[in-house]
């Protein structure tokens, strides 16, 4: 049980991080770090291939391709936003880092032997361009993979936290956590791919799990990202909320006090004629 001394420590730690870092920080290794190998699966990423990944945010997925293509491949990383590539730029690993946009990807036509995506795709606006541009750059039998996360009442985690989010303080606060899930109907994606040309697409589901260390962890982790909550509650309705958070959850807790969210998704798979 972390005591009140350290509680304080870290909340002023969080408070000197940049959006980018605290999602670098509590996001990645709490939840996205454990669907990397999904994508990197679905898109057989291998030893010395060339891979770019589309929405690379700080770096999770490009860093377990990296892993696995390296030293005879590489690693391209594209995302449009500078303060996440400023984080992703301090990995250890040789990556190409890139500022771009998914929907005008700045590489020539068959590039890479596998385009990659991870928790990116439902943020663009025109879904079938950003397709259509992924497999323009991917050689002949080039392979794409794409993860979206399932409509939120496929996660009863995050249902539970989206409905503790509207009895407190309203819609607003409840479709902040929502809006990520809204892409994750696999009729949708497949009227997306068909719009794109990707008529031969597969999709199918991929469960993971986030761990956090109690109810309170998880929805702070929320509550500090700028993606997620920040920005849209006081410091008085987040102790409020971290507070309910520890009888919400108590049906999702474990053993030790720990809490998992098992997260169904949906990945997009395509080869290239």
């Amino acid at each position: 049980m972390m005591d009140k001394q350290s509680a304080v420590s870290d909340e002023k730690m969080i408070a000197k991080l940049s959006p980018a870092e605290i999602y670098d920080r509590f996001f990645v290794p709490t939840f996205f770090r454990r669907f990397t190998d999904f994508v990197l699966e679905a898109g057989k990423v291998e030893k010395g291939q060339h891979v770019l990944d589309v929405g690379c945010g700080t770096g999770a997925l490009s860093i377990a391709a990296a892993e696995r293509v390296l030293p005879d491949g590489s690693v391209s990383g594209l995302d449009p936003n500078e303060e996440m590539l400023d984080v992703a730029r301090n990995s250890d690993q040789p990556i190409n880092w890139y500022d771009g946009s998914a929907v005008d990807i700045p590489f020539e036509a068959q590039t890479f032997d596998s385009v990659i995506s991870q928790f990116a795709i439902m943020y663009v606006d025109d879904k079938p361009k950003a397709l259509r541009e992924m497999i323009r750059v991917l050689k002949p039998g080039g392979r794409l993979a794409i993860l979206v996360p399932g409509t939120i009442d496929r996660s009863p985690g995050f249902s539970v936290a989206a409905e503790l989010l509207h009895r407190l303080f309203g819609e607003e606060a409840a479709e902040g956590m929502r809006a990520p899930f809204q892409s994750g109907n696999p009729q949708y994606l497949r009227e997306v791919c068909d719009a794109a040309g990707l008529h031969h697409a597969e999709i199918f589901t991929v469960t993971g799990a986030g761990r956090f260390d109690t109810p309170e962890d998880f929805m702070k982790v929320e509550g500090s990202c700028a993606w997620s909550l920040g920005g849209l509650l006081n410091e008085e309705q987040l102790d409020l909320l971290y507070e309910e958070a520890n009888t919400a959850f108590r049906p999702f807790q474990n053993n030790d006090g720990s809490v998992t969210i098992d997260t169904p998704c949906l990945i997009i798979q395509a080869t290239t004629g």
